[in-house]
C-alpha cells in the first residue's frame, strides 16, 4: 500500500505511521509495501482464478440471449437490490441443461460494477473446481481485492494470512471465519454496519452440485445457513444455482433456511418454450450469416417457424439442446443445411430408456464421427478425471500435448480425433491449453452406460489403464531399448491387459 505515493529519493527506517482512508485507519510499523501484501500474495497462489466469473478459462461462458430469461433475470434484480434484507440466499434450481449457469453469468455480469462481490462456478471435470479446498480462500481474494471492499477490508484478510499462512490447508470452518467472519465483524466494531447497504453484498454460488463430494455440498450450506442467522450476521446475499440434487434440496427444505430463503424452479417456469425458440431463431440468423457462401441459395427464413418449433419440442425446456443444436449445425467444417437435415431425421425409439432421450440421440450422432471408440474413451476419461491427480501432477492437465504423451500418441492425434466435436468439447487451437467438456450434461450422459452405450466412459478402469501407460512411459525412458521387451514388460504389468495401440508412438517430452 503506497503512502506517498508521488514521493522518492528518500528513506525512512522503522517508521510508524497511520493511513486514513475514510472512517479506516491502516498502521504500519517499519513493513515495507512487499511484506504488508505477503497474506494476499499467498492468497492469489492458492485461489482457483478460474471459478471467476471473468476468467479466461472459461471463455466464452454460457450467457442469457438478449430477451430471454425476461422474468427470473427481473425477479433476481429486484431480491438483489431490495435493501430490506426479506431473504439473503436464494436458491435458483433446475433440471440439466436449463440454462442455470447462463442465468448466474449474466446476473454476474450485469451487477460486476456494483452489486457484486464474488463469485465461485464450480465445474466437475476441473480438479481444482469441483471441491471446496480452496471455496474460501477464491472468495476472501475477491472481496480483498474488490475496488469497493478491497479498502474495508485488504488489511484485515490480508494480515490473517500472512500471520497464519497455514490457513489455506485450515479446515473449511476455520477459514470462513478468519477469512470473511472476522473482517466483516471488525467493522462492525467500528460502527460502519449501515455502510453495507450501499456495497457490493453479491455472492453467486454456481453449479452447487458439481462439486463431487455430496457431503461437501451439505457442509458449504450449514455454513452459509450459521454465518446468516448468527449474530450479527454476515452482510452477505448468496445467490446459489444448482440441480435439484436430493441433498441439497433437503438441505435447503430445512426449517431452518425458510426465513432467509426464496428459491425458483427455473426449469417449470418462465416461457422456457418461448425463450428457446427466440434462441433458436437468433441462432439460425447468424448461421446465415456466417456461413454466407454456403448458404447464398437458402430462403432468407430459413429454416422456418416450423422447423424452430419442432426443435423446440424436442428440447423439453433444455436450452442446452438448442445450444448444442446451433453449435452442431453452425460449424465451419460442415454444411448447415446437411447438418440440420440429419437433426431432423434423428427418431428415438419408444423403449429408449433415458430421462432426456431427444438430447442423448443428439449428442450420439455428433459422436458418430469419430471412428475409434476405445481412443475416444480413454482420451475423455483423462479430460473427465485428469491422471494427475494421482500420480503426476505434470498429467493433470487436459491439453493435447499432455494427452499425447499420456498415451504415446504421435503429434496431432488428438485434434484428429477431436477437431469435429466442437459443438460439445472447447478445443483450443494450440497444444497447450486445456480441452474442456462444455456442458455437464455430456459428462452425465458419457457416464452412464445405459445412455451413451459404445460412447460409455469408465473413468475407474480408466484409471488403473492409464497408471499403466504412465508406468511403461517410465520404463521406455530406462535402458530397455528393444520394442519387443517394452510389450513384454506391458503385458507382464498389465496382467493381460490388451495393449489398445497396435504401435507404440515417440512419446512427447515434458
Amino acid at each position: 500500500m503506497s503512502i506517498f505515493p508521488d514521493a522518492h529519493n528518500f528513506t525512512i527506517n522503522n517508521g510508524s505511521f497511520t493511513n486514513i482512508t475514510g472512517d479506516i485507519n491502516y498502521n504500519f510499523h517499519g513493513k515495507s509495501e512487499e511484506q504488508d501484501y505477503a497474506g494476499l500474495k499467498i492468497l492469489y497462489k492458492n485461489a482457483v482464478r478460474g471459478a471467476f466469473y471473468n476468467s479466461e478459462q472459461r471463455f466464452p461462458p454460457p450467457n442469457c440471449h438478449l430477451g430471454t430469461r425476461t422474468q427470473v433475470l427481473e425477479i433476481l434484480r429486484s431480491w438483489i437490490t431490495d435493501v430490506t434484507d426479506s431473504t439473503s440466499i436464494y436458491w435458483l434450481y433446475g433440471g440439466a441443461g436449463v440454462g442455470k449457469s447462463a442465468v448466474a453469468q449474466t446476473i454476474s455480469e450485469e451487477f460486476a460494477a456494483s452489486h457484486l462481490a464474488a463469485t465461485f462456478f464450480f465445474a466437475r471435470a476441473d480438479p481444482l473446481r469441483n471441491n471446496l479446498t480452496s471455496f474460501f480462500i477464491t472468495i476472501a481474494y475477491q472481496l480483498a481485492t474488490s475496488s469497493t471492499l478491497g479498502p474495508l477490508l485488504k488489511y484485515h484478510i490480508n494480515r490473517a494470512v500472512r500471520d497464519n499462512p497455514g490457513i489455506v490447508d485450515a479446515i473449511l470452518e476455520q477459514q470462513f471465519q478468519e477469512l470473511m467472519t472476522l473482517p466483516c465483524n471488525w467493522l462492525a466494531t467500528c460502527g460502519l454496519t449501515g455502510q453495507w447497504k450501499s456495497l457490493p453484498r453479491l455472492i453467486v454460488i454456481d453449479g452447487l452440485d458439481e462439486c463431487i463430494d455430496i457431503a461437501s455440498q451439505e457442509r458449504l450450506l450449514s455454513i452459509i445457513h450459521q454465518a446468516k442467522t448468527a449474530t450479527p450476521s454476515l452482510p452477505f446475499k448468496f445467490l446459489i444455482c444448482s440441480r435439484p440434487e436430493p441433498r441439497i434440496r433437503s438441505a435447503f427444505n430445512h426449517q431452518a433456511f425458510h426465513r432467509i430463503l426464496d428459491c425458483t424452479d427455473i426449469s417449470k417456469s418462465f416461457q422456457s418454450a418461448k425463450d428457446i425458440a427466440n434462441y433458436l431463431g437468433h441462432g439460425f440468423c447468424k448461421i446465415r450469416q456466417e456461413h454466407g457462401k454456403t448458404m447464398a441459395h437458402a430462403n432468407e427464413n430459413w429454416p422456418g417457424n416450423g422447423i424452430i418449433q419442432q426443435l423446440v419440442q424436442r428440447a423439453c425446456g433444455q436450452f442446452i439442446y438448442a445450444a448444442t443444436v446451433i453449435k452442431y449445425v453452425g460449424d465451419y467444417d460442415g454444411f448447415p443445411v446437411e447438418r440440420l437435415e440429419i437433426i431432423l431425421k434423428i427418431t428415438v425409439p419408444a423403449d429408449f430408456d433415458s430421462p432426456y432421450p431427444d438430447l442423448d440421440f443428439l449428442y450420439i450422432q455428433i459422436l458418430s464421427v469419430c471412428p475409434e471408440t476405445v481412443l475416444f474413451s480413454d482420451v475423455m476419461a483423462h479430460i473427465l478425471s485428469p491422471a494427475g491427480t494421482f500420480f503426476d501432477k505434470r498429467y493433470s492437465q487436459t491439453s493435447a500435448f499432455v494427452i499425447e504423451g499420456l498415451f504415446f500418441l504421435p503429434k496431432g492425434k488428438v485434434w484428429a480425433l477431436l477437431s469435429r466435436l466442437h459443438s460439445v468439447l472447447l478445443i483450443p487451437e494450440n497444444d497447450h491449453d486445456n480441452i474442456t467438456v462444455r456442458h455437464a450434461s455430456f459428462i452425465d450422459f458419457l457416464t452412464d452406460p445405459k445412455r451413451s452405450g459404445r460412447y460409455f466412459v469408465e473413468t475407474r478402469k480408466a484409471h488403473h489403464e492409464r497408471a499403466l501407460f504412465y508406468l511403461l512411459k517410465i520404463i521406455s525412458k530406462s535402458t530397455i531399448n528393444s520394442h519387443n521387451q517394452n510389450l513384454s514388460i506391458m503385458h507382464a504389468l498389465s496382467g493381460g491387459l490388451i495393449f489398445k495401440r497396435s504401435k507404440i508412438h515417440p512419446v512427447a517430452e515434458f
